[in-house]
């Protein structure tokens, strides 16, 4: 029967069993510089492995594993190895710190779109007669998302004490703007009108769209030019590696060859 690679079973088995000999004597000469094909003849016409061998044999035996050894004896680590481990040692143990940092500005972001959209309800809320701050706040539970969780516990409580309720829910954020809403809204609970507690809101709505409009526009700047990067990336590359790469080589040897015929 023949194998895949062209030997037959019996060729197979004494191709491993040679191999798993010459094994032996590599795991027990690597490392040293100063063996020779001599000393390596010497060591396996004396041992068990090679019993029976004739000297034809030996030698290509011990010729087989003193290449072998001089490849492996030669493997160091090079520079640029070394210099790739460090770089994706360092990408490695940063990207989740990374990451997590992303996630934290796509989540301000977030939060931003869901405070302003809080202020466009409670503007169009604060001009109807009869709305009270519960009313409010079973309207901005209705179209929360990251903070639907904790106007949600405050629509619960505000039975038991409205203002109790919005200094918890006041307390379970640190985002500033909604901590201005939930101020505006205990304002309303107890002193003032809806409508006097949030008459400044359409100022900051407006400063906000405004920075917001800001930060998209930087935001789209930076997209295009990393766009324009990755798409001149392929060009550059294949000019340095086409011309200036082959250029700088022959420039070099040729200063070389001159130099070495001048000596």
């Amino acid at each position: 029967m023949i194998c895949c690679g062209g030997l037959s079973d019996k060729q197979q088995k004494v191709a491993e069993e040679e191999t798993a000999r010459q094994n032996k004597f590599l795991d027990r000469f690597r490392g040293k510089s100063d063996i020779t094909k001599d000393k390596i003849l010497t060591e396996i016409s004396k041992s068990d492995e090679y019993e029976g061998f004739d000297d034809e044999e030996l030698d290509k035996s011990a010729g087989q594993i003193y290449d072998k050894l001089q490849i492996i004896n030669a493997e160091v680590m090079a520079w640029y190895e070394i210099l790739l481990a460090c770089i994706f040692l360092v990408i490695g143990y940063m990207s989740p710190i990374w990451l997590m940092k992303f996630q934290v500005a796509l989540r301000q972001m977030e939060m931003e779109d869901e405070v302003m959209q809080f202020q466009t309800i409670i503007l169009m809320l604060m001009r109807i007669e009869r709305v009270n701050v519960e009313i409010i706040l079973e309207w901005l539970e209705r179209y929360s998302n990251i903070f639907r969780e904790p106007i949600s516990r405050c629509v619960n409580n505000y039975e038991a004490g409205a203002w109790e309720a919005l200094e918890v829910l006041k307390g379970e954020t640190n985002y500033q703007l909604f901590i201005r809403i939930v101020e505006s809204l205990q304002a309303a609970v107890e002193r003032i009108p809806i409508r006097e507690a949030f008459d400044e809101l359409d100022s900051e709505r407006e400063y906000y769209q405004d920075k917001r409009k800001q930060t998209n526009e930087k935001l789209i700047s930076r997209k295009s030019l990393y766009g324009k990067v990755i798409g001149f990336a392929p060009m550059v590359c294949m000019f340095v590696g086409y011309l200036i790469v082959p250029l700088v080589y022959i420039g070099l040897t040729a200063m070389s060859s001159s130099m070495s015929s001048i000596s």
